[in-house]
């Protein structure tokens, strides 16, 4: 509701607002333009998640490469190693309490989706539409409200600041074994690494509960291991059932 009085007025006064594709180009441009975008071929990114109002951290190693292979690897002592997956279109999952598992349906669609490498630098290849639809306020500057839907996957909510054309809120619900979640990312702290900008924090807010995300080193261009994101023995298996 709130969004929805915020963008009145400016429609009122006569100030039309852009289209999401004119957003979306002004948010590539601000990260570093679509060249930097290119010339990076995959990321290692090391992070902590802590949980807020708990004494949980988890350790966090994520690895992407172009177009489209994800390996992320979360351990801590209360959850021990969890890894997951994306690679030649099965995504998957294995845990010590779980055990291993593919993943199907939305939540296989959702974990391609966010498997693309750097998808906003080359959002026309994969995004059915953007259309911005109004102004937000967000951390008390206003931002512009950008529904993205993908070509597979779930539609998500940006809000893109208005000044500076970065990415400050995302709001998605994630499909998973316990049903549907609503998810907010709140990326902030930008700084540059090799020509783009990557936010070293963000606040996530999951099912009521806060998550602080600090990212405390990020490397791009590595020389990975060949298998770097092959499937693990037990997740062949199940795909071959």
């Amino acid at each position: 509701m709130a969004a929805a009085v915020l963008a009145l007025p400016q429609a009122a006064a006569g100030q039309a607002l852009p289209t999401g594709d004119a957003v979306l180009t002004r948010y590539v441009e601000a990260m570093g333009g679509v060249a930097a975008f290119d010339a990076i071929r995959n990321r290692v990114t090391h992070a902590r998640m802590e949980i807020a109002a708990t004494n949980v951290a988890l350790a966090l190693t994520i690895y992407a490469a172009a177009p489209a292979d994800l390996f992320t690897l979360v351990e801590s002592e209360a959850t021990g190693r969890v890894e997951s997956g994306v690679s030649g279109g099965v995504a998957w999952e294995r845990s010590a309490i779980r055990g291993p598992g593919v993943k199907d349906g939305a939540e296989r669609d959702d974990a391609l989706r966010d498997a693309i490498f750097d998808r906003l630098a080359n959002w026309r290849e994969h995004l059915k539409s953007a259309q911005c639809v109004g102004i937000t306020d967000v951390n008390g500057l206003p931002a512009y409200r950008v529904v993205v839907t993908p070509k597979s996957g779930s539609p998500q909510t940006m809000y893109f600041d208005k000044d500076s054309g970065l990415l400050v809120r995302a709001e998605t619900t994630v499909t998973s074994a316990a049903g549907s979640i609503p998810v907010t990312a709140e990326p902030g702290d930008y700084r540059r690494v090799d020509g783009i900008l990557v936010p070293f924090r963000s606040r996530m807010t999951v099912m009521g509960q806060e998550r602080i995300v600090t990212v405390e080193k990020v490397e791009h261009n590595v020389a990975m291991p060949s298998d770097r994101f092959s499937l693990p023995e037990e997740i062949k298996a199940l795909v071959k059932k």
